[in-house]
């Protein structure tokens, strides 16, 4: 049996039979088929993207803050005249003195060099470089100590000790954060606004090209909630379908950074797409097609009234 090679046409068509024909009045070809399916697709690829950015920056924010807000540094500075060491046991007998302080722990030369090696590499965090001595404390956060006055009770006992209580980093990250979020909701109300539109200029195209179509329903009886019924049930499944192709495009772009970003070391854990984020974005797919089936019958109403 000899096989015949598809031609272009016919793959034309397998296309516009897989992804676009829904058994309505509006056929699968022209403004409303494949190229709208593609539109759709590539809005929903930026608006999953831009949804699980936020959902990851979000997730890093509240796990970078809660980190932070358990935990001080003390650095113990080299002063003339005093014993980095004699420093250093002052610092922790203050430490284990005051109320609401869990734990302190030394940080040995390991453990700051393996704290700057993100930013210097492992071979020069491994070098003779004049690190400081560093003390990790864990704080109760239902009970935490009183910053101010523990920081004044550590220079009067270990003078040119320094209380970390990365207030600043904190700061800084909530207001990354904010931002990125502002920036996030912006881009996806220009998203929905541009489906709305190409929705409705897809809409107004396909009624004038199958206006005969429209005018023999009518001619037989059909009336315009019918038209309309048939139409935005084209509509809803071409949104569903090119929300779960742009769906599937983001996940793959997802599952690619998420594997480049494991293959290398970062100073912080890095924001990544959680299991719960993926039940978010499965809410894209269904409003890529709630807002073109609303924008289509609205559209074809006002349409079809202008016809009569």
């Amino acid at each position: 049996m000899v096989e015949v090679p598809m031609t272009g046409t016919a793959r034309r068509s397998l296309l516009a039979r897989l992804f676009v024909e829904t058994r309505s009045v509006m056929p699968a070809a022209g403004s409303t088929g494949l190229s709208l399916v593609l539109v759709i697709a590539t809005m929903c690829f930026l608006a999953s993207l831009t949804l699980g950015a936020v959902l990851a920056v979000n997730h890093a924010t509240q796990s970078w803050t809660r980190q932070l807000s358990g935990a001080l540094t003390v650095e113990i500075r080299a002063v003339e005249g005093q014993d980095p060491e004699m420093q250093r046991d002052a610092a922790l007998t203050v430490l284990s003195k005051t109320p609401g302080i869990l734990t302190a722990k030394t940080l040995t030369r390991d453990d700051v060099a393996a704290l700057i090696q993100p930013w210097l590499g492992a071979d020069i965090a491994r070098e003779d470089l004049p690190f400081p001595q560093l003390i990790d404390v864990r704080v109760d956060t239902a009970a935490p100590p009183d910053l101010v006055a523990l920081a004044a009770a550590l220079e009067k006992s270990a003078p040119g000790v320094k209380l970390d209580s990365h207030r600043e980093w904190l700061d800084d990250i909530n207001g990354a954060a904010n931002a990125a979020q502002g920036l996030s909701y912006a881009i996806l109300a220009i998203i929905t606004l541009t489906t709305i539109a190409i929705v409705t200029f897809a809409t107004r195209a396909g009624l004038l090209a199958n206006h005969e179509i429209v005018e023999l329903l009518h001619l037989i009886g059909a009336r315009d909630n019918f038209i309309a019924s048939e139409i935005q049930r084209h509509f809803l499944l071409l949104g569903l379908r090119g929300g779960v192709l742009g769906l599937a495009l983001s996940l793959l772009a997802f599952g690619g950074m998420a594997l480049a970003m494991n293959s290398r070391s970062f100073l912080v854990s890095m924001p990544t797409i959680q299991p719960w984020t993926l039940t978010s974005l499965l809410l894209v797919p269904v409003m890529a097609a709630l807002v073109s089936v609303i924008t289509a019958r609205m559209t074809v109403m006002r349409g079809l009234g202008r016809m009569m």
